[in-house]
């Protein structure tokens, strides 16, 4: 009784520092704002065309690390190891591994529906947790979308893109791969929440480089997507910043761009959204 009350108190605690933190993010947002008044004709040619509020001003260092991560990491080292793991692991055992590592975050999104009201999804998230832990083997086996108990994820970046927060300077990190602000953001939040709270460094390494590797997986069949862009650095950076923003506004996509070449893309974005998901 004595343990689960400490649960319970661990557990408000963050919630508090989750609403905390999100009311001081968009405080900051809203007062930088009203500072920042009407935009000067300058200011505004500059305003950022990208999905989320997004804004690129790192781009030759991030073209720098493009190059590392997809001309040399990914083509020769990840790409034929996800090649052959899906050739030759079936697909339930690599369903499977994608599962366990998915059912860890069940703790983040009872967390975070609740900050955006959706106290159903957050009761759904402890109840996938309880299923799958327990007779879904600690979460191999998905055993509660079979009973028609569907995930309702929802992170702390998207949390906060509901809240107003753009999703600010674009990031490609060698061996990581892309994130924003927002998004560094809130996976620093998320890693706050029982069960990695709970683990060393190197777990936490081991869970994430696993759930990384699941995730490429998926998308094989979309390499060739990135393969015949003219520019697979642009393209990259669409997708993953249409894709967060696409949470954000609960699976819609986001408003078009209004670059000249954002028509050329669409499709392309849409079939690359439906496969991670």
């Amino acid at each position: 009784e004595v343990c689960r009350i400490a649960l319970y108190a661990e557990l408000s605690m963050k919630i508090l520092t989750s609403c905390l933190f999100i009311l001081a993010v968009s405080s900051s947002h809203a007062i930088q704002a009203d500072e920042l008044g009407k935009p000067s004709p300058d200011a505004s040619s500059r305003k950022s065309t990208l999905p989320g509020g997004a804004v690129d001003p790192y781009e030759p260092l991030n073209r720098m690390s493009w190059d590392l991560n997809y001309n040399y990491l990914d083509r020769y080292a990840l790409r034929p190891m996800v090649h052959a793991y899906v050739d030759w692991v079936p697909t339930p055992i690599r369903n499977g591994i994608g599962n366990v590592t998915e059912n860890l975050n069940e703790a983040n999104y009872f967390v975070n529906n609740l900050l955006v009201g959706r106290v159903a999804d957050s009761g759904t998230s402890v109840l996938r947790f309880a299923l799958n832990s327990t007779v879904g083997l600690l979460g191999m086996v998905d055993v509660a979308s079979d009973m028609g108990i569907q995930r309702k994820s929802m992170s702390m970046s998207t949390v906060l893109g509901k809240a107003t927060v753009d999703q600010g300077a674009y990031f490609m990190v060698p061996l990581y791969g892309p994130t924003t602000m927002r998004s560094a953001i809130g996976d620093t939040v998320d890693g706050l929440y029982f069960p990695y709270a709970n683990m060393n460094l190197w777990t936490r390494v081991a869970i994430w480089a696993t759930d990384s590797f699941s995730k490429r997986a998926r998308v094989v069949d979309q390499e060739a997507v990135l393969d015949n862009a003219l520019d697979p650095y642009v393209t990259a950076k669409d997708f993953y910043l249409q894709y967060e923003e696409s949470k954000v506004l609960d699976g819609q996509a986001p408003k078009p761009q209004p670059a000249s070449d954002a028509e050329d893309n669409d499709a392309e974005v849409d079939r690359y959204l439906d496969e991670i998901d």
